[in-house]
């Protein structure tokens, strides 16, 4: 009868606990104008709590629930080299060698002809690409034609059809760090060539069907279209509808089945288009605090996952573009946050590391400490006014309310671990 009295006790304070971070939430998302937001926090390498708020779609009043997908911008790239390092693992990828050497044509900057870029610089966003003026109508060629996009030889070779001379720095490859969301495009070609199967296939078997992830770095693969979120901006100081804007149908699928495997693999978005929910993205973080596994099974090796939290970029400040809350050293594909987040906002003495994603009026956090098996993840679709870096210079202001609530109201087993 005594342990019925103490689950119930438990069961009560839990409950209360649960309640007052929904309302923290719910009162984050309305005094910083966010259209919807879903936040998940994952303690001792399990998900601690899910709270939702607002809308996934404005025009047909749908709410943001756990079934929720977002575009989530830049997060997929962490997503995509946790997948890209089980060819590590099977000595099929060797991050140290030319890039090009996988492309299937030379990869180099014209300035500095004799340095070749390696994989992990393209991960590390070091190999002294740029995005130039090319890049754009590259990119919305690719898109347009799916079933038969130009190669990336047009961009980044001179001569080729969307070369243009910026779209090289003049620092040598290894030297300096821009953000450079090419890098990504390359690098799915790179699993393509290697696997010889497509990006979007090779994600799903590898990383997406063992953890149970029903996401997609394509809208036409995500089967639940209904609960993707459709991303917002604001125009004449209202609302308006932009990037994922189907309401719950797919009306106009682009035809993929030209498309030769290993010519550009940015048809699939691996620097920016997963499709996936909160809750489901919990689990690569999870994996990730498990060094590789997800309930016992191993999916990539410990040390593969060591190697992507590493710090292998050492930013001193005149070797980087400034990135304001972006700031950091950086492993694959991974920001390290700065010490001076811990304890200013983060819980005292943590090491963060993790990443971000902006893109179309969209927001998204997915940061956990490795060691302490506890972290976060914040997605919105909109922001009234926009985001505004605040005090910490590491986040947002609203996602520094939100890393508050969680830090001094969390649920038990986070509370001991998030103070």
């Amino acid at each position: 009868m005594k342990k019925i009295f103490l689950v119930l006790a438990l069961t009560m304070v839990l409950g209360s606990l649960n309640g007052q971070i929904q309302q923290a939430v719910d009162s984050i998302a309305a005094d910083y104008g966010l259209m919807g937001l879903s936040v998940v926090a994952v303690c001792d390498a399990k998900i601690a709590g899910e709270w939702y708020s607002g809308l996934r779609d404005y025009d047909r009043k749908l709410p943001v629930d756990e079934y929720t997908k977002y575009r989530i911008a830049s997060v997929s790239k962490f997503v995509m080299t946790t997948a890209m390092m089980k060819l590590c693992d099977q000595k099929k990828l060797d991050l140290d060698a030319d890039a090009g050497d996988y492309l299937g044509f030379r990869l180099r900057n014209p300035n500095h002809p004799e340095k070749p870029v390696t994989v992990r610089m393209l991960l590390l966003h070091t190999g002294s690409l740029n995005e130039g003026s090319g890049y754009d109508p590259f990119l919305m060629a690719t898109y347009n034609n799916v079933g038969n996009p130009p190669s990336f030889s047009e961009l980044f070779v001179p001569g080729g059809r969307y070369y243009t001379e910026d779209m090289w720095r003049k620092e040598p490859p290894g030297a300096y760090y821009t953000y450079c969301n090419a890098n990504f495009g390359l690098a799915g070609t790179i699993i393509e060539r290697i696997t010889g199967q497509r990006f979007e296939e090779y994600i799903q078997q590898t990383l997406f069907i063992p953890l149970g992830i029903s996401g997609s770095y394509i809208a036409e693969g995500v089967t639940d279209i209904n609960n993707l979120a459709v991303i917002y901006g604001r125009e004449d100081d209202k609302w308006a509808p932009g990037t994922d804007n189907f309401r719950g149908v797919m009306s106009s699928p682009r035809d993929f089945s030209g498309y030769v495997t290993g010519t550009n693999g940015a048809v699939f978005s691996p620097q920016g288009g997963l499709r996936i929910s909160a809750s489901e993205l919990a689990r690569i973080m999870i994996l990730h605090m498990n060094n590789g596994k997800y309930n016992g099974q191993r999916i990539v090796s410990k040390k593969s996952i060591k190697m992507m939290h590493r710090a292998q970029f050492i930013s001193n400040g005149a070797n980087s573009d400034d990135e304001g809350v972006r700031a950091g050293n950086r492993g694959l594909s991974v920001q390290i946050l700065p010490e001076s987040a811990s304890g200013s906002i983060l819980p005292k003495g943590s090491h963060f590391l993790g990443h971000s994603g902006s893109a179309y009026g969209l927001v998204s956090d997915f940061y956990f400490d490795p060691k302490g098996k506890y972290g976060f993840i914040f997605i919105t679709n909109g922001i009234e006014s926009g985001p505004r870096q605040g005090p910490s210079g590491s986040f947002y202001t609203f996602e520094e309310a939100l890393i508050r609530a969680l830090r001094d109201n969390c649920l038990l087993p986070c509370k001991r671990k998030m103070q």
